[in-house]
């Protein structure tokens, strides 16, 4: 018994390890000085990147191939044609580079406070992943269960953290802007730094923050723009909440596909 529990707590390590990884590593990412943040942004930022593409190209690629098998004949040249190539790889590499940016820009800015619900939602996606898994064993092949599992898994997930994140905002304390211009608000409140590409990037969305609490807090003060100041805060604060959490997550089931990738086939034995 002990030693059927020591195999699976190693099989669970290997198949669950990379995750926890990631996340550790983008939390040490998070606390790097300003200096050495800087000479390390552009390496990580393309790792970073080819990991979001990577889910998602596969995503694309799952999509694609199921809509070939639907509509056309399997003696079609049109299969090796439209299943996916170039084009769709340069659309996920931009895509999955504008994400990784905003991941990686948002990271440093966050108050340690956002660790719990970013840790607790890699537990979370482990566990989605597993139960959608055992049910979808019975229906879907075996070859294709895994890429499957991983698309169905990103909606639940991360729409549970964007929830989170939101919350968490709302109720985190907020500088106090009422009353003050919004130029007034960026000159106080949003440090000066340094002159690298991490550096204008993270004062860049120090102002976008800002800019959603500034509109939320001084609707009232405005009658004329209430409404509209109101829903400007609004939408930014969902936007940005949404599309960093989305980001994570989608981080998270890159780094599976990859580690999915270099696992050895089942029955087969890593090389010693």
């Amino acid at each position: 018994m002990s030693r059927r529990l020591g195999v699976d707590g190693r099989g669970a390590l290997r198949r669950h390890g990379p995750l926890g990884l990631a996340a550790i590593l983008l939390l040490a990412w998070s606390l790097l000085g300003e200096a050495t943040a800087g000479l390390l942004f552009l390496p990580i930022w393309i790792v970073t990147a080819q990991l979001i593409a990577a889910g998602g190209f596969e995503a694309a690629r799952l999509r694609r191939r199921a809509w070939l098998g639907q509509y056309l004949r399997d003696d079609s040249p049109w299969h090796r044609w439209l299943r996916g190539g170039l084009l769709m790889l340069i659309r996920h590499q931009l895509l999955g580079a504008c994400l990784a940016l905003l991941l990686l820009v948002k990271l440093r800015l966050l108050a340690p406070v956002y660790w719990a619900p970013l840790l607790v939602g890699v537990v979370g996606l482990v566990v989605l992943r597993y139960v959608l898994q055992r049910r979808l064993a019975r229906h879907v092949i075996a070859e294709y269960l895994p890429a499957v599992t991983r698309r169905l898994v990103v909606w639940p997930a991360a729409s549970l953290l964007i929830l989170a994140l939101v919350v968490q905002a709302l109720w985190r304390p907020q500088p106090y802007l009422v009353g003050l211009g919004w130029e007034q608000a960026l000159v106080r409140h949003v440090p000066s730094g340094g002159d690298s590409l991490l550096a204008l990037c993270e004062r860049l969305a120090e102002a976008v923050t800002l800019t959603q609490y500034w509109a939320m807090q001084n609707a009232a003060e405005h009658a004329s723009l209430g409404e509209g100041l109101a829903l400007l805060g609004w939408v930014l604060l969902l936007l940005t909440q949404s599309a960093f959490g989305w980001a994570y997550v989608r981080l998270l089931v890159g780094t599976d596909r990859l580690a999915d990738a270099l696992r050895p086939p089942a029955g087969k034995p890593p090389a010693s």
